[in-house]
């Protein structure tokens, strides 16, 4: 990639970074796919001094004496600048090897609700830190619609953390009328556990095992486990953090609802259910079994969490959040359906019918076999007799990256050079610049 002789011209050879509830994504602009992809979440590891040891990208997975899991994102904006001050150092320095973006101008993309505080924290990251020539903010929602091809869309995003529902109409948000929940692919994995410990099905994740051999399915696990890093909840000097051992078992449970999971179409029947085939995986330790209606009533709780939502995960207390557009609480997690019916409810009865006939589905979640059909179904019944039609990427890696897309198709446009900001302006008015020029 040859970096940018300058940003004014048509040749602009930008970063950009996409930060996520569940991942980090860094690129080259104009290219289609990022460079870096890594998890939002990093462990630390504590010293004989005082100090700690942090370890970003996926390295985090690696098993560590004493290691602690955290993530600097909570409700979809960075929480900790610390924290993503590191990340975003792995991402260009160690992953892109960009030691500086002195020649590379920033386009960042950020939650709809992302505060006041955060952009210009990022900003000011960009060119005091950075170097950067230019920067420019981007709406992560938008960037979405722009990797579909779309200027107006209704942008539905089910990620690892959050549901969201985001009308776009003409390149801008209709701020009023989005909806959000921290109801995500984290909370399915979390069930799916507590699903197969009330089963009594052993969960064994990959960090524990040395050997293993085959068995046949049901049968006992044969494998040989590291003794070391057996977890030890009740002596607190174990090596095995209960935050690490968490991790790492809703990894596996990614990996199982990958496998496994189906979304019932067209909409929950007990019959359909029953006469489902059941599915086999293997875990980690080669223990193997079937699961049947636990793989269908996980994704449902998108369709339906008040019935199947168990009531541990309804109790859970509300995490503090600067967003500037409130969560539905973990109390009152609403439908998908029901939220899409809020926010067509909440624009203009004139760009509903250009929404429905534009929407796009983006996020990690509804890659689950049968979630786009069912949704199509959902989408009829709220708005029966208008036009639908769902933009849903066949590609997982363009499903999950899009807001990536967007802002990698968007900073190599050569028409985008005028909306740079560029250095002489951050330094004539300060990081304030960002609210005037990228809003």
């Amino acid at each position: 990639m040859s970096p940018a002789v300058q940003y004014g011209g048509d040749e602009v050879g930008a970063v950009v970074l996409d930060v996520g509830s569940h991942a980090v994504r860094a690129g080259y602009a104009g290219e289609d796919a990022p460079k870096a992809v890594f998890p939002t979440a990093y462990a630390t590891v504590p010293t004989s001094t005082d100090s700690a040891s942090h370890f970003h990208g996926n390295s985090a997975h690696l098993y560590r004496p004493n290691a602690t899991i955290s993530s600097f994102v909570q409700d979809g904006i960075v929480s900790d600048w610390d924290a993503a001050s590191r990340a975003i150092h792995h991402a260009f320095a160690e992953r892109m090897r960009i030691p500086t973006l002195e020649e590379y101008p920033l386009l960042a993309t950020e939650a709809s609700w992302n505060p006041k505080e955060n952009k210009e924290r990022m900003c000011e990251l960009a060119f005091e830190q950075w170097q950067a020539p230019a920067y420019y903010a981007v709406d992560k929602a938008v960037m979405s619609a722009f990797a579909a091809g779309k200027g107006s869309a209704l942008i539905i995003d089910v990620g690892a953390e959050l549901t969201s529902i985001t009308p776009v109409y003409d390149g801008f948000v209709l701020r009023k009328a989005i909806q959000k929940q921290p109801l995500g692919g984290t909370i399915l994995s979390e069930v799916l556990l507590g699903s197969l410990k009330e089963q009594s099905v052993p969960v064994t994740p990959h960090y524990l095992v040395k050997t293993k051999e085959a068995v046949e399915p049901n049968q006992p696990a044969r494998a040989q486990l590291r003794d070391e890093r057996i977890p030890n909840p009740s002596d607190p000097n174990a090596p095995t953090t209960a935050s690490y051992h968490h991790f790492e078992e809703v990894r596996l449970m990614h990996e199982l609802k990958e496998s496994v999971c189906e979304v019932i179409t067209p909409t929950w029947d007990e019959n359909v259910v029953q006469s489902k085939p059941t599915r086999s995986f293997e875990f980690p330790d080669g223990y193997n079994t079937y699961l049947g209606v636990t793989r269908l009533t996980t994704p449902e709780i998108l369709f339906n969490p008040q019935e199947h939502l168990p009531q541990q995960f309804t109790t859970r207390p509300q995490p503090p959040s600067a967003s500037t557009i409130p969560s539905h609480p973990p109390s009152a997690l609403q439908p998908l359906g029901g939220l899409i019916r809020s926010t067509l409810m909440q624009v203009d009865p004139d760009l509903q019918a250009t929404l429905l006939a534009n929407v796009v589905v983006t996020g990690g979640t509804t890659l689950i076999p049968g979630f786009v059909d069912r949704l199509q179904n959902e989408l009829t019944t709220i708005a029966p007799g208008m036009k639908i039609k769902i933009h849903a990427a066949a590609s997982a890696a363009e499903r999950v990256n899009s807001s990536w897309l967007g802002g990698s198709i968007l900073a190599s446009l050569g028409t985008f050079h005028q909306l740079w900001i560029g250095k002489d302006e951050y330094q004539e008015v300060g990081k304030s610049i960002v609210h005037r020029r990228a809003k």
